[in-house]
C-alpha cells in the first residue's frame, strides 16, 4: 500500500475510530511486522503475539501519530520498542531463574509466582551485598519487582535517565562480583546477565 493511501486511511480512523478501516492497515502491515518481530525475537509464537500487541498499541495511540514519518515507520518503531521490552524481560527472567536454585522454578518457569517463597541464592546475595542500600533497592525493584523507570523515577524523585544510569552502574557492580566468584555458578551467572 502506498504511503499517501495509508496516511489517508489513518486520518479517517483518527476522525471516525473505524476498526474496519484499521483492519485495512492491519492487512497491509501484519506480515512485514511479523517478519520483523520474528527476526528480533527468534520464536514464531512470540512474534505472532508481539504483532497483535504492536497493532493494538498502534490503534490505541493513533492520536500520537504525526506525519513527520510514514505510518509504517511509526508502527515499526512501536514494534522495535515492544520487542526490546520482551527481550529484556526474557533476559531478566532467565537471570532470576539462574539466581534461584530451585529446579522446579527453572523447569516450570514460574519465577514470578514462587519468587517471594524462596530464599535468594548465594551468588545473588553476595552481588547485592556489595551494593549501597539505594542501589540494592533500585536493583530489587527493577529486576525482581519489574518496576519501570518512570515509576521508579517518581518513587526516587529523580528523572528516569539518571535512574537508568544508576541502575546500569549497580548491575555492573553485580557482574563484577559474580565474575570474582569461582566455579560454574559464576560462569553461568555471567553468561546470563551479559
Amino acid at each position: 500500500m502506498e504511503r499517501e493511501h495509508m496516511e489517508q486511511i489513518v486520518e479517517e480512523i483518527k476522525v471516525s475510530g473505524s476498526l474496519e478501516q484499521f483492519g485495512v492497515l492491519v492487512e497491509a502491515l501484519q506480515q512485514p511486522i511479523f517478519t520483523y518481530c520474528y527476526h528480533m525475537l527468534g520464536h514464531r509464537q512470540e512474534a505472532e503475539d508481539a504483532v497483535q500487541e504492536v497493532l493494538i498499541k498502534a490503534y490505541e495511540h493513533l492520536e500520537k501519530y504525526n506525519r513527520s514519518v510514514s505510518f509504517s515507520a511509526w508502527v515499526y518503531k512501536i514494534a522495535y520498542h515492544h520487542c526490546l521490552n520482551l527481550i529484556k524481560r526474557k533476559k531478566l527472567h532467565q537471570l532470576i531463574l539462574f539466581w534461584k536454585k530451585d529446579e522446579a522454578i527453572q523447569e516450570h518457569h514460574q519465577a514470578a509466582v514462587r519468587l517471594d517463597q524462596e530464599p535468594i541464592s548465594e551468588p545473588l546475595h553476595q552481588a547485592l551485598s556489595i551494593l549501597s542500600p539505594e542501589e540494592r533497592n533500585l536493583v530489587i525493584l527493577r529486576v525482581i519487582e519489574e518496576k519501570g523507570y518512570e515509576e521508579l523515577a517518581a518513587l526516587f524523585h529523580t528523572n528516569s535517565a539518571a535512574l537508568r544510569k544508576k541502575y546500569e552502574r549497580a548491575i555492573k557492580k553485580c557482574k563484577r562480583q559474580i565474575l570474582s566468584q569461582k566455579g560454574g555458578e559464576a560462569n553461568e551467572a555471567y553468561r546470563a546477565i551479559r
